[in-house]
């Protein structure tokens, strides 16, 4: 009879053991089933879900709902900040508006004035002033194609471009500029052509400005170099040029909207033309980076443009 006891603590004992076992893997699950359910929340925060405990444990409920106050949170954050950027955006389309329009009189005004009767000084400073309006009327130009290149309704078409045949027309284009800053230039481009899923114009456009900042900042030589990655994923064109020895945080700060470096040969650089860049790449499923690299005792500066490889690629 003695034993009669001892098998009940034993059964209850098991029962014990099988309850919390059993409670033990529904918590695991769930909290496996959560995290999921968390990872795919925080891919499209635009839904409105929440996560869910479906074993009860007052704990976890309690945690679970911090959590989803979290979401709620960051939710609205989200909202607010598409807000203020199209409000920007709008903004910025009203003041780009209402500075290109007095801004083109006067372009037109200064094209009337009759150069033929102005003395010597008279004609340097309306040089001057032509100069100086060109200069602000792209600098608006930028601000606002800023203004739409970060907006996340801008789209870019993208198809298969031709991009060694963009950049040999490019350096082309802008080999006065580099010239007259006494570089030395190297290209380095396949002969047959080079693919990439891309948008022509925007292409150029990053091209333009990738050399515009070379032939401001580049010391004596300046190079370009196209090349198709080994596994054929991608295309990859690197812009470098000797420099000044520039810090880690100069480089970090080189796409910052405004940022320019103090030794550029003209004070007319606005510091949006490699944000602009960046973003362009962005938008077309490419990278933009920058980074230095010592050459014989000498810092070299160099970005490389990544896009993702067109279908064909002619040998």
């Amino acid at each position: 009879m003695a034993e009669a006891p001892l098998i009940v603590v034993l059964v209850l004992a098991l029962v014990a053991a099988g309850y919390f076992c059993l409670r033990y893997f529904l918590l695991k699950r769930s909290l496996r089933n959560a995290d999921r359910e968390l990872r795919e929340i925080t891919e499209d925060l635009g839904e409105n879900r929440i996560v869910k405990l479906a074993a009860p444990d007052r704990d976890l409920e309690a945690f679970l709902g911090t959590v989803n106050q979290a979401l709620a949170h960051i939710r609205g954050e989200a909202v607010r900040y598409a807000r203020q950027e199209a409000e920007l955006k709008s903004q910025v389309e009203r003041i780009s508006h209402d500075l290109r329009t007095p801004l083109t009189s006067i372009l037109g005004y200064l094209a009337l004035v009759d150069e033929g009767s102005l003395d010597g000084e008279t004609r340097d400073s309306l040089a001057t002033v032509r100069r100086k309006a060109d200069s602000l009327q792209r600098l608006i130009a930028q601000f606002y194609d800023l203004s739409c290149v970060r907006s996340e309704d801008y789209r870019l078409d993208v198809g298969e471009v031709e991009v060694g045949r963009l950049v040999r027309e490019s350096v082309a284009g802008q080999y006065r500029l580099l010239s007259e800053a006494g570089l030395e230039v190297d290209v380095g481009i396949p002969s047959h052509a080079v693919f990439a899923l891309a948008n022509e114009a925007a292409v150029e456009r990053v091209l333009a400005n990738l050399l515009t900042n070379a032939g401001r900042y580049a010391k004596t030589a300046f190079e370009v170099t196209v090349s198709e990655n080994a596994d054929e994923s991608g295309v990859s064109l690197v812009f470098a040029n000797d420099t000044r020895t520039l810090d880690e945080s100069e480089v970090v700060r080189l796409f910052e909207p405004f940022y320019t470096v103090d030794e550029s040969r003209t004070q007319e650089s606005s510091g949006l033309g490699l944000t602009i860049a960046r973003h362009l790449v962005e938008r077309m499923g490419g990278t933009l980076t920058a980074q230095t690299e010592v050459r014989g005792g000498t810092q070299w500066l160099k970005f490389e443009v990544v896009l993702r490889a067109g279908g064909y690629s002619a040998n």
